[in-house]
């Protein structure tokens, strides 16, 4: 138990902090991205304001009122963006057909290059985007003629995808040390509840074993009553609260044991078919006088790897809870399928009086239905949480389910290995 909350913790704690590394990086990326978008795009704008090129007067100062250093702080266009921008211009005609490029202002790209990177511009009809590491915009001038214009982006683009290759580096790395560290403390973290749960279990033990001795004693005086002055309610009824009361210190005493981390249950081959049969026969009698049908599908010699007295405890405890909580009239269903694959599932269903709310509940400790699970039927409320505990040592499964509005199924499947 202690090993899977140290796990359940590791696994959230892990999770936590991969979404916030996830959301912080992707963030910055985007953020990273979009700013080269918007540099390039205002480029474009002040190239497009100005049929292709830019206004060189108004960057050096010449026959202009705004002189170099007069531009917005965080305006993209400064007065050294013409020296270190390069890019290119295509003219077409109104039928998109290319009439002039001027490839003078960039070196990496020649006039063929530059045709046919505006050819399939110009045909896609769109107006703004990237194509490889250029980003273009395409403006309609008043007389109908296209004026394409292309800036190489390639720098911002490295750079942007510089910082995501070292992000996601540092992340991976950073993700393995907060493992190692999360890892590490995590023991420190859960030994309080480590110690608690084991003065927990050995109370339980010290407990089962304390009163164990007492009920010895009064089921020897119960029965030399019995003897003395014969069978009368108050004897029967002592009794019955002295077999009631050690089946459910045995019960504890089961639990306390599988929860041990020690705990390996015996392995040898069992025959599923056999000990569930067995198991259920007494039922079809029981069943005749209650007016329940209890039907039996048992697929022969199924045979495999468990303890044979945990099998048969298993299957005790899913028919002793259909038996209890049947309706009267009503039915039990008990289904023993083939193996598939490396598992075999086994099925026990039974018509209600009401289908309980909260099915994962079922298998908790002492708890109860307010209106399925009365006191009146019998137990403790601790059989399921055996079932599910011997169901888990064999690292199987267990569920409960409605089949419909009157009909509960508990399934089980188990490892043939």
């Amino acid at each position: 138990m202690i090993e899977k909350l140290r796990r359940k913790f590791i696994l959230v704690t892990m999770a936590i902090v991969f979404l916030v590394m996830f959301v912080v990086l992707v963030t910055l990326n985007i953020t990273n991205y979009f700013h080269a978008v918007e540099r390039a795009d205002e480029i474009l704008t002040v190239l497009a304001e100005n049929d292709g090129s830019f206004p060189e007067e108004e960057f050096l100062g010449q026959g202009s009122e705004n002189e170099p250093d007069s531009f917005p702080p965080n305006q993209a266009v400064s007065a050294e963006t013409p020296f270190e921008t390069r890019y290119f211009t295509v003219m077409a005609n109104a039928d998109r057909e290319i009439t002039q490029i001027d490839t003078t202002r960039i070196r990496s790209i020649d006039s063929e290059t530059g045709q046919i990177y505006a050819g399939d511009i110009l045909s896609s009809g769109e107006t703004k985007g990237y194509v490889d590491d250029l980003r273009y915009k395409v403006v309609k001038q008043e007389d109908g003629t296209f004026l394409a214009l292309f800036v190489d982006d390639q720098r911002e683009l490295q750079t942007m995808r510089t910082f995501l290759q070292n992000s996601i580096v540092i992340g991976l790395i950073s993700l393995v040390f907060i493992f190692i560290l999360v890892f590490y403390f995590s023991k420190k973290i859960v030994k309080p509840v480590q110690e608690s749960i084991d003065r927990q279990k050995q109370f339980i033990t010290d407990m089962g074993h304390e009163i164990k001795t007492p009920l010895a004693i009064i089921s020897a005086n119960n029965d030399v009553q019995q003897m003395l002055s014969g069978d009368n309610e108050w004897t029967k009824s002592t009794g019955k609260q002295i077999r009631r009361l050690d089946s459910l210190m045995e019960s504890m005493l089961q639990l306390t044991q599988m929860d041990e981390e020690a705990y390996r249950p015996k392995i040898e081959s069992i025959n599923f078919s056999q000990i569930l049969y067995e198991t259920c026969e007494p039922y079809v009698l029981i069943g005749k006088q209650k007016e329940v049908a209890v039907s039996l599908d048992i697929q022969p010699n199924v045979i495999i790897q468990a303890e044979s007295g945990s099998i048969n405890k298993l299957c005790s405890l899913l028919m002793d809870n259909a038996n209890k909580y049947v309706r009267e009239p009503g039915s039990i269903q008990v289904r023993l399928g083939s193996p598939q694959g490396h598992k075999v599932r086994l099925s026990i269903s039974n018509s209600v009086n009401e289908i309980p709310e909260n099915f994962d509940r079922l298998f908790d400790r002492f708890y109860r239905e307010d209106q399925a699970r009365k006191h009146s039927s019998g137990g403790y409320g601790i059989g399921l949480s055996l079932a599910a505990a011997i169901v888990e040592s064999y690292h199987g499964h267990i569920k409960a389910k409605p089949l419909d509005n009157e009909t509960i199924v508990f399934e089980v499947e188990l490892p043939t290995k």
